[in-house]
């Protein structure tokens, strides 16, 4: 079982190679690290951004106009740290360019994002990398949210056969069923598109060991944090053990299904103190429940 650390888990102001540093004094096995839009940590993008307390986050050797200079750095700083990157993450495509966008500026400008973070990945030895499929909104229909999604993540595909795309599922109005999730992978026909499966987004919807078994071969990624339902909002996500996500029954759900990826801890909000700690707990409570040692 190898665990690893999602960057947004540390604040916005801890450069990357710092983040990286931290991360493996810690003990986690390796990082999936987070490409950024273009702007400077003092704006903020707004919405659900300033909620999960990522607004003007700036990873200044993974952005959405990221060369192969900042690449090739990055990557000596993993290897010279010990600290593989298993994925790349962000939330670029959902937003702050929706991938599902109608306007074909916008549209555009997430479909390049995507692109960069598959050629990180390939640079940076990373073999997936996270999509999340834009958003439905009133003003679009769902079946159409839903086809232009699958639409250009089929395309995204095709782009670098060689890299997982990983979809993961988001508070964005759409694929909120473990049926539904697994038809919109299984439609594009495409052997680099699964599922990252994010435990406790799912957590208010349904039960999360239920999904996984559901969805079982497409899961390539497991997303770890907790939920608490009485609070029932995007303040509601909590560390783990501290919600009402099932965690033994979620790990047992893994083993039925042969899961052999990542689980990779996001903390998201990032705690305001402590945030060593914090994720130090996180690791070792994965641990515990690796070895079945709760009760």
């Amino acid at each position: 079982m190898r665990i690893g650390v999602n960057q947004f888990c540390f604040p916005a102001g801890c450069d990357v190679v710092q983040a990286l540093r931290r991360a493996k004094a810690i003990g986690f096995d390796c990082v999936e690290l987070c490409l950024t839009a273009d702007q400077s940590p003092e704006k903020t993008a707004g919405g659900v951004t300033d909620a999960l307390d990522i607004s003007g986050y700036y990873n200044r050797l993974l952005h959405e106009h990221v060369g192969e200079r900042e690449l090739l750095e990055l990557r000596r700083v993993s290897e010279d740290v010990g600290l593989p990157v298993c994925s790349v993450g962000g939330i670029v495509s959902f937003s702050i360019y929706p991938l599902t966008a109608q306007d074909p500026s916008i549209a555009q400008r997430s479909m390049d994002a995507v692109r960069r973070m598959l050629d990180a990945a390939q640079t940076l030895g990373a073999g997936s990398i996270l999509v999340i499929p834009g958003i439905a909104t009133e003003d679009l229909r769902y079946e159409q949210a839903y086809e232009t999604a699958q639409t250009r993540v089929a395309q995204l595909a095709d782009y670098a056969p060689g890299i997982q795309l990983m979809i993961e599922n988001v508070w964005n109005n759409m694929l909120y069923s473990p049926l539904e999730m697994a038809r919109f992978v299984d439609e594009m026909g495409k052997d680099n598109v699964g599922i990252c499966f994010d435990i406790a987004n799912a957590r208010r919807f349904g039960s999360p060991e239920q999904w996984i078994r559901t969805l079982g071969k497409r899961v390539r990624e497991l997303h770890c944090k907790d939920y608490r339902m009485s609070i029932d909002n995007i303040n509601g996500f909590t560390n783990i053990l501290d919600g009402d996500v099932n965690y033994p029954a979620v790990f047992a759900a893994a083993r039925e299904i042969g899961f052999d990826g990542n689980w990779v801890v996001e903390l998201i909000p990032p705690a305001h103190y402590m945030v060593d700690r914090t994720l130090r707990h996180a690791l070792e409570a994965l641990r515990a429940l690796e070895a079945d040692e709760i009760n």
